[in-house]
C-alpha cells in the first residue's frame, strides 16, 4: 500500500511540476515580439513626397513582387488635407504605371499652400485574378 500511495503522489508531482514549467514556456513565448509580413505578394510597395531645391514637390510611387508571373498596376495620388473632409484627391495630380514584376511612377509638380501627401494603390494579379491590393502613404509635407 505505503508503493502504491508513494507512486501516485510522485506521478502527482511530477505532474504539478511539468504543468508549471510548460506554463512558464507559454508565458516566455507570448513575450517575445511578434512581427506579421505586411504584403503577401508584394515585395514592396511605396509613396514619396519631397521638397526639391527649386521650390518644385517630387512626387514617387512604386511596387514591386518576388515573381515576374505577377503583373502589377500602380496608381500614385497627391492628396490635399481639407479641414472638414480629411485628405482628398487634387485633380490631375495622379499617375498610373502597369507591367509585370513591378510598377513605378514620379513626377515633379508645384503646390499651393496647405497640407500634401501621396499616395499609392498598387494591386498584384497573377493570370488576370487580383492577388492583393495594398495602399501606401508619404509622409504629410506642409507647403507655405
Amino acid at each position: 500500500m505505503k508503493k502504491i500511495a508513494a507512486i501516485i503522489l510522485s506521478v502527482t508531482l511530477l505532474c504539478c511540476f511539468t504543468t508549471g514549467a510548460l506554463a512558464e514556456d507559454v508565458v516566455t513565448a507570448e513575450q517575445e515580439p511578434y512581427i506579421e509580413a505586411r504584403f503577401s505578394d508584394f515585395a514592396n510597395v511605396f509613396a514619396s513626397l519631397t521638397r526639391q531645391d527649386s521650390g518644385f514637390y517630387h512626387v514617387e510611387g512604386g511596387a514591386g513582387t518576388y515573381s515576374s508571373a505577377k503583373w502589377v498596376e500602380i496608381t500614385v495620388t497627391i492628396e490635399q488635407y481639407h479641414t472638414n473632409g480629411g485628405f482628398q484627391p487634387v485633380d490631375g495630380f495622379s499617375w498610373s504605371d502597369a507591367d509585370y514584376f513591378g510598377a513605378s511612377t514620379q513626377a515633379t509638380r508645384d503646390l499651393s499652400r496647405g497640407t500634401y501627401r501621396a499616395h499609392t494603390v498598387a494591386k498584384c494579379y497573377r493570370n488576370g485574378v487580383l492577388l492583393e491590393e495594398v495602399e501606401a502613404y508619404s509622409q504629410n509635407v506642409n507647403v507655405a
